[in-house]
């Protein structure tokens, strides 16, 4: 498990505009957000990153869903225009 937390973390693109919109022409519909700490621990309370995974389809497990945002949201677009030094949002590179 810790190693694909830290590949999770190696593996990524920069988090801006240009990204979220190829990810959306690539079919991508959501992101789902992981948050991790310096050490590459799941960590949604103080989190040092923010590691958006792109998901073309929601699990239909709910348990399996852990928290996640539509592609086309304000607030992922609000996020991406921000200068935020903290925490760091990167998206996972797992792209087919």
């Amino acid at each position: 498990m810790r190693k694909g937390i830290a590949e999770a973390r190696s593996a990524t693109i920069e988090f801006n505009k240009k990204n979220l919109d190829q990810l959306q022409s690539k079919g991508y519909k959501f992101v789902q957000i992981k948050g991790l700490t310096v050490d590459k621990h799941y960590d949604y309370v103080e989190p040092h990153y923010l590691v958006l995974v792109p998901m073309k389809e929601l699990p239909t497990d709910p348990l399996k869903r852990d928290i996640y945002e539509p592609l086309g949201s304000d607030l992922l677009y609000q996020w991406a225009t921000e200068k935020n030094e903290y925490p760091e949002i990167v998206i996972a590179n797992n792209l087919n």
